[in-house]
């Protein structure tokens, strides 16, 4: 269908263009046609708009810091609240803590002799305590569940269970030099 209408267009092109409209139909047309103005932003114009602009990126930011503020404030409050109603995780914690500071303070003579120990360790307990962050935040949203809190004293345990490992392998690398120098001096 359209190339049929082009072709005939194409065909009776001189017969279109035989009437022209009238020049009083152009001015007609011309004269109803509104002329767009220029449009001019002065300079306080300008300034209002980046004012505002200043303003809402203020607002909207102090609006965010505020809630930012209140969300760590209420994260706190939680954990002090859950800490509360669960003393047995309470005792636990303070209990495996000073535990695990004690197993710390003998191990750093080893961990100064072996640095490459030392990093090791430092990744296993880093990953324990990622461990133990995601099960206070589970506890958090099922407070008082037991799994959990078990969970974490067992997070508790197993990070005392590797200081004691490397305890035990300092004593017996000690015992060791020392059977060896026993040798050396017989």
């Amino acid at each position: 269908m359209k190339d049929r209408l082009e072709q005939f267009i194409n065909d009776n092109r001189d017969q279109f263009d035989l009437h022209e409209p009238d020049e009083r139909l152009w001015a007609g047309i011309e004269s109803n046609v509104q002329k767009k103005k220029p449009i001019r932003i002065g300079w306080q114009g300008v300034m209002w708009r980046a004012a505002a602009v200043l303003i809402i990126f203020g607002a909207s930011f102090m609006m965010q810091e505020f809630l930012h503020q209140r969300r760590d404030v209420i994260s706190e409050r939680d954990e002090t609240k859950i800490l509360q109603l669960i003393p047995e995780l309470q005792e636990a914690e303070m209990y495996y803590t000073n535990l695990l500071n004690d197993k710390i303070q003998q191990i750093e003579p080893l961990i100064s002799e072996y640095p490459e120990l030392g990093e090791t360790l430092q990744q296993d307990l880093t990953e324990l305590d990622s461990v133990y962050g995601e099960l206070q935040n589970d506890l958090r949203d099922n407070i008082a569940n037991d799994e959990v809190v078990e969970a974490m004293i067992q997070n508790y345990i197993l990070k005392i269970q590797i200081l004691e490992d490397l305890l035990e392998y300092m004593d017996d690398t000690s015992k060791n030099q020392e059977d060896e120098n026993e040798a050396f001096e017989i």
